[in-house]
């Protein structure tokens, strides 16, 4: 969901489809760090992002891996214990990895949820990510 809304958020910001979002120099990716490659999002994510008028139709997981990390200007991760996690087990690399929340708070992963789970989730999301795309753009 983080992924498609950031592409949403940063397509609307600076005017453009999100399609056209790699022609102008942005990459937005996702991945888990206990995802199996190549699943489909649930239906209740599905269902909760066509709400704002985007699709997961397409989204498929991907596992976090070091050339994934290694390629990326900023890793945006939604809890404390994936920030850990990601430093544990690539503690020999410099990586960008940050917390998604501006706050400092973990965001919850809403897997197995019912759709208001996703809903509030979804919701804390696109507050965080509205704060860093005009952090971005500003």
């Amino acid at each position: 969901m983080a992924q498609i809304v950031f592409k949403k958020l940063l397509a609307e910001k600076i005017g453009c489809p999100i399609n056209e979002l790699e022609n102008r120099g942005y990459e937005i990716l996702s991945g888990g760090l206990a995802a199996s490659d190549g699943m489909t999002a649930s239906s209740n994510a599905t269902l909760v992002v066509q709400k704002l008028g985007v699709s997961l139709e397409d989204h498929q997981s991907r596992y976090v891996n070091l050339d994934l990390l290694q390629h990326a200007d900023a890793v945006l991760v939604m809890t404390k214990n994936h920030l850990d996690t990601i430093k544990n087990r690539f503690h020999d690399q410099k990586l960008p990895v940050q917390l998604l929340s501006f706050s400092g708070a973990d965001i919850s992963d809403p897997f197995g949820g019912d759709e208001i789970t996703y809903s509030r989730c979804l919701a804390e999301i696109q507050e965080n990510l509205q704060h860093l795309v005009f952090k971005l753009l500003s």
